[in-house]
């Protein structure tokens, strides 16, 4: 791999923890997300450990908040309408009411990939996390901070030329990804999947052939990226 890993093996430590899936959201450019309550404090002090390395760039926005990206608008489809967007604002919150599960964190990967969805991976090395469990909540900074980001669609007119934003169509997560490398969590419960796939249907019910839908493999939450 591109990164030292032998350096990241000795920073990637700590209890296992647990993700608390919080809502379903619309992101910017229409990226459809699982967002999760804050990164947990065994995530955040490797993310801080991690921040402090000189030989890491600085890290990108899009991990300062913990998410799973589910799937990109389709290169081709139509920007979404205020309307179509009000609709699946509410369907977001309404599959969010679900969202009754802990997502175990055993393992963090570091990863080069081929594309940044992650659905072709050239190299993975998982680090496994202690053997104990800390299930201690996002602190308040983190709650936050994911606050902040949930409360762009509070006006949906304002935030709708974000959402229609180009970028970040599905080609983008796959053929036009640039190579790179990552520490992620891959998720990888069989019950937040099949709430992932309710979402899935509901939306392509909502909104037929607009959206792509990463590989269910590939799902991870971003801890943070390594180059």
């Amino acid at each position: 791999m591109s990164f030292d890993e032998p350096r990241l093996r000795a920073l990637v430590r700590g209890d296992r923890c647990v993700l608390r899936p919080q809502t379903y959201f619309v992101a910017w450019n229409g990226v459809l997300t699982l967002v999760y309550a804050g990164f947990p404090p065994v995530l955040a002090g490797i993310k801080a450990r991690l921040n402090e390395e000189d030989a890491l760039p600085p890290e990108n926005f899009g991990s300062r908040w913990p998410k799973t990206t589910l799937a990109a608008l389709h290169d081709d489809a139509p920007p979404l309408s205020l309307a179509e967007l009000t609709r699946l604002r509410a369907l977001c919150e309404e599959k969010a009411s679900t969202l009754v599960v802990r997502v175990p964190v055993a393992t963090l990967s570091l990863v080069a990939y081929d594309h940044r969805g992650l659905e072709s991976v050239r190299e993975r090395s998982d680090v496994a996390l202690g053997s104990a469990v800390d299930d201690s909540e996002p602190s308040a900074a983190e709650q936050a901070r994911v606050r902040g980001v949930l409360d762009e669609w509070s006006d949906l007119e304002t935030y709708l030329p974000r959402v229609n934003a180009p970028g970040s169509r599905i080609s983008s997560h796959r053929e036009a990804s640039p190579q790179g490398s990552t520490l992620v969590a891959f998720i990888g419960t069989s019950e937040l999947r099949e709430l992932v796939a309710q979402f899935r249907s509901a939306v392509d019910a909502l909104l037929p052939g607009r959206y792509a839908w990463l590989d269910d493999a590939s799902l991870h939450c971003t801890v943070r990226a390594l180059g």
